[in-house]
């Protein structure tokens, strides 16, 4: 996967209001936390999320729709209750 610019752009700007942060770690896997950009309180940390799939548009989208399910049910892809979780209303 190229991690590129706009690839970030999509990921960061795909679970407004919540600020997002992606970070590709040396070991090429991916670092996703979701937080309340006002007070700074993390709803939801992802580490070591295989970015290698991610080659196709269809394959971010996947990515987003289950960060966003995980984000709405309390639950990590890794299936870990996260140590922080603040929801917007409606999330």
């Amino acid at each position: 996967m190229l991690f590129t610019p706009e690839l970030r752009r999509t990921l960061e700007s795909s679970f407004l209001p919540l600020a997002c942060e992606c970070t590709l770690t040396p070991s090429g896997a991916l670092m996703v936390r979701i937080y309340d950009q006002a007070t700074g309180k993390v709803a939801m940390l992802v580490e070591n999320l295989p970015s290698n799939h991610l080659t196709t548009t269809r394959a971010v989208a996947e990515l987003v729709a289950e960060l966003r399910y995980d984000l709405r049910t309390c639950v990590t892809p890794f299936g870990a209750q996260p140590s922080s979780v603040t929801l917007p209303n409606g999330a």
